[in-house]
């Protein structure tokens, strides 16, 4: 018996759903606040989030401006099927930054960015994943730096009380007179 043609687009809307709960959840927002953000009224967000409603990418669009997130990184994981994805991706909208740089690229280029061979863009993306690496190694010796100096510092020996003659004569520096 071959599989509903409407079987696709539900586990897409299950999808959906799940996804725009964590974004919610994960920012800390009511349903009232994004259907306010997003300009619908609250049933229509309920509906939207509960996946009751036709897949609407304007809806994802408005969404992702209401939550601050990333409105390409929730269609990527829709499609490949990664929920976690725009959680991830909500805050530095990286899935979005690929896209920007991919215009204005074509900006520049035109129709022959289609020429751009996938190995150029693998050997690209491999060097943004390097340069990530880096810089999570960086903070995390900085941290263990930081840790490790704190510890030693607590370690040390307090100073030494003032001396309470020193308060006694404050103008002779603390010398008696005889």
């Amino acid at each position: 018996m071959a599989a509903s043609p409407k079987a696709p687009l539900a586990r897409q809307a299950r999808l959906l759903s799940q996804i725009v709960k964590m974004i919610r959840k994960e920012r800390n927002m009511t349903a009232a606040q994004i259907a306010a953000g997003m300009g619908v009224a609250l049933r229509t967000y309920q509906d939207f989030e509960a996946g009751r409603r036709a897949f609407d990418f304007d809806k994802v669009r408005l969404f992702a401006k209401a939550t601050r997130s990333d409105a390409v990184a929730i269609l990527l994981a829709i499609h490949f099927g990664w929920p976690e994805l725009p959680v991830l991706l909500m805050d530095n909208k990286m899935a979005t930054a690929f896209f920007i740089v991919m215009r204005d690229l074509y900006t520049d280029v035109g129709p022959r960015l289609s020429r751009v061979p996938a190995a150029l863009l693998v050997s690209g993306f491999r060097f943004i994943r390097d340069e990530v690496l880096k810089l999570f190694a960086r903070q995390d010796a900085n941290s263990e730096d930081y840790m490790e100096r704190a510890i030693i510092e607590s370690y040390e020996a307090p100073p030494d009380p003032p001396d309470p003659a020193d308060a006694e004569n404050p103008d002779d520096g603390g010398r008696t007179r005889g």
